[in-house]
């Protein structure tokens, strides 16, 4: 358990950290890492939706999901108990693709691992928190004139399926609103934090024009930040190597994460080896769909075909998010941003409390 005055430091280094930009949002966003309220209009578009009648989740006094023991098997298809997916659900590419996926930014390590993709002109797909997003516009705006495909990632990083029907409206819209305020689209695809979602959460992000992503393989990579001392490259390096052999049978898309300067580094070691065995593609090119709901954006992708859909794949290639994706709930992760406004102000009342 990381003290007090080491979360209320590292609140106050990422206010220091954040962007210094020019770009001015139009509207006024809610605090950073905090569920957020839904505005009245963004409600209606869910008030005549059908949405699956799923139980809230508990957690535990350490933040942990607590499973309903009440239940026999997975109704609801929880990804994060089972690795459920839903029907619309995407997680992977046919064979000979891959799509490399970077979760929880943009940050001030993003334009590193953009310099890199461009150098070999190649694309990938951004997942962004849309707190990170009012923290680092320029940088996401970036990403997406360079052609990477652009996702939500949420607002407060929290589990899913923790929240309230409202609450995920809230977490689903500031994120796009403030992605589209910058790029000028809506992006069309979400991947749950910890990979938390279930039939509700799905009914939900149907409703709003969302269509979910999870991963088939898991780089671990945040280990690197967080267990140092015990974990090395050679781990990543070595899986990759692994999934490059499958090449000719398999696809995939793999969890990394651009929000510590470590993981970045680790990317430029092993995107070369994926790259030489893989077409590299965008989730909406490797599925043959648009990435934005106005359609294309950027992309390359302008005429979707009925092609096989990668989200039937074999689940068994899947890591659990509850057990290999656990930086994503760790006190570091969640406190890596913030707005300036709060962040200092923040680590001043966390000291009293």
């Amino acid at each position: 358990m990381l003290s007090k005055l080491f979360l209320a430091a590292a609140i106050g280094l990422a206010a220091v950290n954040a962007q210094s930009t020019g770009f001015q949002f139009q509207d006024t966003y809610p605090e950073g890492y905090v569920v957020p309220t839904p505005k009245a209009e963004w409600l209606e578009l869910i008030s005549n939706a059908t949405i699956t009648n799923a139980p809230i989740i508990k957690t535990n006094a350490a933040g942990e999901l607590l499973q309903p023991t009440d239940v026999t098997g997975d109704p609801n298809c929880v990804w994060t108990f089972t690795q459920c997916f839903g029907p619309d659900d995407l997680h992977t590419c046919p064979p000979r693709q891959w799509t490399i996926s970077f979760d929880d930014g943009p940050s001030e390590y993003t334009p590193k691992l953009l310099d890199y993709l461009k150098s070999i002109n190649k694309k990938v797909t951004f997942f962004v928190v849309g707190t990170q997003v009012v923290q680092f516009p320029e940088t996401l705006k970036r990403a997406y004139d360079e052609g990477h495909e652009i996702a939500m990632h949420s607002w407060s990083h929290s589990f899913m399926t923790t929240l309230t029907n409202e609450q995920l409206v809230g977490e689903l819209k500031w994120t796009e609103q403030a992605i589209k305020e910058v790029i000028g689209v809506s992006p069309k695809y979400f991947r749950p934090p910890f990979g938390n979602i279930d039939n509700r959460v799905r009914d939900i992000c149907k409703a709003l024009g969302f269509t979910p992503v999870i991963w088939s393989v898991d780089t671990n990579d945040w280990y690197l930040n967080e267990h140092a001392d015990t974990f090395s490259i050679d781990y990543i390096m070595g899986n990759a190597t692994e999934w490059a052999s499958t090449a000719t049978t398999q696809g995939g898309n793999s969890l990394s994460h651009d929000l510590y300067n470590v993981t970045v580094d680790a990317a430029l070691e092993y995107i070369p080896i994926l790259n030489k065995a893989f077409e590299l593609k965008t989730v909406g090119e490797c599925n043959n769909q648009l990435s934005y709901k106005e359609g294309a954006g950027n992309g390359n992708v302008t005429t979707p075909s009925a092609s096989a859909s990668s989200s039937g794949a074999d689940a068994s290639s899947t890591v659990s998010a509850q057990d290999a994706d656990k930086d994503e709930s760790s006190a570091t992760r969640i406190l890596a941003s913030g707005f300036i406004g709060f962040a200092l102000a923040g680590a001043a009342a966390f000291l009293t409390a």
